[in-house]
């Protein structure tokens, strides 16, 4: 346990038109608003961001003009790869760097660059729900190769990874940390996936937004692109400093596309669909946050792994109804929730109405997250205290 000190601050978002504070009738009913919940759900934190990003932006804001950007800057280049060299050991040459308005956008623009409708793209449930919305939405298939269940949490298989390729497959999204489970994929993981690929043609897009927030001491992030130079060329890696510094609304990514033709074709997607210029603050908060964040960030993670811990500890110890996985990564929890014998429906009421918790439905991450709850942890200590209390409360008065 940590000190009080700057993440146990509460900040009060409910008025700050915050999705994840909002008890929006998009996302709630009447009666489960009513019922106030504790928002756990969306995956941005309840912190503020570092103190250098918020100076760089009230320097900009006083500068007072906001035209059109011309670009990334040298400055911003030399800090967005400079935090893959110094974090990750992985030199990456600023001209593979395509800047786009969040990791979300830059998914949509390679399904569509780099597939056509009626395709398939390889996904491995339970995962992130745009991984499969968005592919949907394009008129894309989903190929499917789900995590093998084990005793501790999920594990990568190659013969069910391989199996699931199929002859129209033209593109695997790798999450990478793995959001829910947290799985931190190990260099031989990555490797098998990695040659898989490229011998059946499938394009790897690797999403590594949550690269900085590994919880497990023992485990390391490894850049997929980072393997070696066949592994690059075969490569889309999407990062952002959203997850990290808690910079979402600022709408700022990076994409490292070390191949030409798959950097040209990606941009040219890009430009398609929107004017390819990046919110000019957001670079501002993306290089002060690169440039004098790391110690800001190694004290969020040392905070993080204790409300890992703190949570994990205290739901385990009062029900075996319930369980917290392991987690390596994120600061969200996968929680086991199957032993309480609730469909999806039912068990996402209890946790709005009974325990009064907003949390992550499990069928959003596939049908593998049946009978789970993704709950984030994100925030100060205290509430994860509350939701202990809540979650513990609500189901020691089950029958």
């Amino acid at each position: 346990m940590t000190t009080p000190g700057i993440f146990d601050d509460i900040v009060d978002r409910r008025n700050s038109n915050s999705l994840k504070w909002t008890l929006s009738e998009e996302f709630l009913t009447p009666e489960e608003a009513a019922a106030d919940p504790l928002p756990m759900w969306v995956a941005d934190t309840d912190f503020k961001a570092p103190r250098a990003v918020r100076e760089a932006l009230h320097e900009a804001v006083e500068y007072g003009v906001f035209g059109y950007p011309a670009g990334a800057t040298a400055s911003c280049l030399a800090a967005v790869t400079g935090w893959q060299a110094k974090r990750f050991g992985w030199d990456v040459d600023p001209a593979w760097a395509v800047q786009t308005a969040g990791v979300i956008t830059s998914l949509k623009t390679a399904v569509q660059a780099f597939s056509a409708p009626g395709d398939s793209v390889l996904v491995q449930p339970p995962v992130y729900a745009h991984f499969h919305e968005d592919v949907q939405l394009n008129g894309r298939h989903l190929a499917l190769a789900p995590l093998t269940r084990t005793e501790d949490g999920y594990a990568f298989d190659a013969r069910t990874f391989e199996a699931a390729i199929r002859p129209d497959t033209k593109l695997f999204i790798l999450s990478h940390p793995h959001n829910p489970t947290g799985n931190v994929w190990s260099e031989s993981d990555l490797r098998t996936m990695g040659g898989i690929c490229a011998r059946n043609g499938v394009l790897v897009v690797s999403d590594e937004i949550h690269q900085d927030l590994i919880i497990n001491t023992a485990k390391r992030h490894i850049p997929f692109a980072s393997l070696g130079p066949e592994f690059a060329r075969n490569s889309i890696t999407c990062t952002a400093p959203s997850k990290t510094f808690n910079l979402p609304g600022l709408q700022c990514a990076n994409v490292f596309i070390p191949d030409r033709r798959l950097r040209a074709e990606f941009s040219r997607q890009y430009e398609r669909n929107l004017f390819p210029l990046v919110n000019v603050l957001g670079t501002v908060a993306a290089e002060a946050a690169y440039t004098h964040g790391e110690p800001w960030l190694e004290e969020l993670l040392t905070y993080l792994r204790g409300n890992h811990a703190h949570f994990a500890a205290s739901v385990n110890a009062a029900t075996s109804r319930v369980r917290v996985l392991p987690a390596d990564s994120l600061y969200l929890a996968w929680m086991d929730c199957r032993g309480l014998g609730m469909d999806p429906a039912t068990l996402d009421r209890f946790m709005l109405l009974t325990a009064r918790l907003w949390l992550d439905r499990g069928p959003k991450f596939g049908r593998e997250g049946h009978g789970y709850m993704r709950v984030n942890l994100g925030c100060p200590r205290a509430t994860v205290d509350e939701a202990i209390h809540r979650l513990t409360t609500a189901v020691a008065a089950l029958p």
